[in-house]
């Protein structure tokens, strides 16, 4: 059903571009985030939506969503979004976004390892 989902919004999302411009599909993109989606679609459209950012020249709303999407991705098995999010700090950052980047990278690797370490003793 989600993957359903997923792909009603990625064939949605575009046409709605076109049509409606980007005001519109960002309330679409948020809607789909806040929809119910598995953690990896949520990621995926998190990551379309910083395309979506990043084509517009709003390079802080794209921040915003890097900073909210590595709940979705650990570093060690997704580096998709981290590396993503690397190479937009290079060329949009300086050094105080790239430096949260890389506390909020350490704090989520850290809260994955403790869940994963914790995660067996419950089983």
């Amino acid at each position: 059903m989600t993957n359903e989902k997923l792909g009603m919004y990625e064939i949605y999302i575009p046409r709605a571009a076109e049509i409606f411009g980007v005001p519109k599909t960002r309330e679409i993109f948020e809607q789909a985030i806040e929809s119910g989606l598995s953690d990896k679609d949520v990621k995926t459209m998190c990551l379309k939506y910083t395309e979506l950012e990043s084509s517009s020249g709003d390079f802080d709303r794209a921040r915003g969503l890097y900073v909210f999407a590595p709940q979705f991705a650990d570093p060690q098995s997704d580096p998709e979004l981290w590396n993503k999010w690397h190479e937009f700090e290079v060329q949009h950052g300086d050094e105080d976004t790239f430096r949260e980047m890389l506390c909020i990278k350490g704090s989520v690797s850290a809260s994955y390892s403790q869940m994963h370490f914790i995660l067996p003793e419950y089983l």
